[in-house]
């Protein structure tokens, strides 16, 4: 029987909105042509322990957290059969972290036709090299319609029908109605031998080390914490921005700090990270940079200050 594959992506245990318009779609295909729906996710298992091939190992669905509020969308959405892969790997949308698994679901399936949601997180990433893997056609900004016959159609013209050879790939924009399920369906979890590629660095995995998160910092240098009149008005500026003075003992440390606003008084260095606005008092302005007062450095804080004064 054919198999039509509809890749699942989630945020956290909550399953993507247009995984389940591909879904629907995917429901109207399956019915018209006579095939299996089959669901699809791939969730990080640290301890998931692979085959030796592709095709992984089948073992209990109480391994994958929150899989019953997912069992029971995606039936309602349609499917016939869930596929969920285990992987080592920290699940993001780039092949080189889910390749592997995702590589070991298609190779359990032989799908006929495998959708993905267009504006789902995977489908830029996944869908061309699925394609690619599976040869099969890639059909982008594909569409259901009504009729006797059911077509996925992309913007040149191209279509795929039940009775062509070979398989495909579609995204999948929209559906006319989503159909409803009944909540019998089967789940399989496979083990897929994995991990993601070694080669690549995936940036994000996990949460950055970071301090001040919030609010303003004013960054003091110690030649220039000397001047009694300069360290008041440090003082007096982070009191008008309500944050903190940090001298070069925190300055030192290893932690990037990530505050909304961060001000360098003198020859102050500090490691910012994130989004934050970088101000610099006597210095010149330089590479990453968003505004400073050149100069004498007790006259340049002195004259920031006294402006400040003026809005409170």
């Amino acid at each position: 029987m054919a198999c039509v594959l509809v890749h699942i992506d989630l945020d956290g245990e909550r399953v993507s909105a247009s995984s389940l318009v591909a879904l629907a779609a995917g429901r109207q295909l399956a019915s018209s042509w006579g095939a299996t729906l089959y669901a699809a996710l791939i969730v990080h298992d640290p301890d998931a322990k692979g085959a030796a091939d592709s095709t992984g190992q089948v073992i209990s669905a109480a391994k994958v957290p929150g899989i019953d509020a997912i069992e029971s969308l995606l039936a309602k959405g349609g499917a016939d059969k869930i596929v969920v892969a285990l992987t080592d790997a920290i699940v993001a949308p780039l092949w080189a972290a889910v390749g592997t698994a995702w590589q070991g679901v298609i190779d359990h399936l032989r799908p006929r036709l495998v959708l993905f949601g267009a504006d789902a997180p995977s489908a830029a990433e996944l869908a061309p090299r699925t394609g690619a893997r599976i040869g099969a056609r890639l059909l982008l900004r594909a569409r259901t319609t009504g009729g006797d016959e059911v077509e996925l159609r992309d913007r040149d013209g191209g279509y795929v029908r039940a009775s062509d050879g070979g398989a495909a790939v579609a995204l999948i924009g929209r559906a006319s109605e989503v159909p409803a399920g009944d909540e019998d369906v089967d789940v399989v979890v496979l083990a897929l031998p994995g991990g993601a590629d070694e080669r690549v660095e995936i940036a994000g995995s996990s949460p950055a080390e970071v301090a001040h998160t919030l609010g303003a910092i004013v960054a003091l240098a110690d030649d220039a914490a000397k001047d009694p009149k300069v360290a008041a008005n440090a003082n007096t500026l982070a009191q008008r921005l309500g944050g903190v003075v940090l001298g070069s003992a925190f300055l030192d440390n290893k932690t990037p700090l990530a505050p909304e606003l961060c001000v360098m008084i003198g020859s102050a260095n500090a490691d910012v990270a994130g989004a934050a606005s970088l101000i610099r008092i006597g210095a010149q302005p330089g590479k990453l940079v968003d505004g400073a007062l050149p100069g004498t450095i007790d006259l340049g804080l002195a004259a920031l200050v006294e402006r400040l004064e003026d809005f409170k």
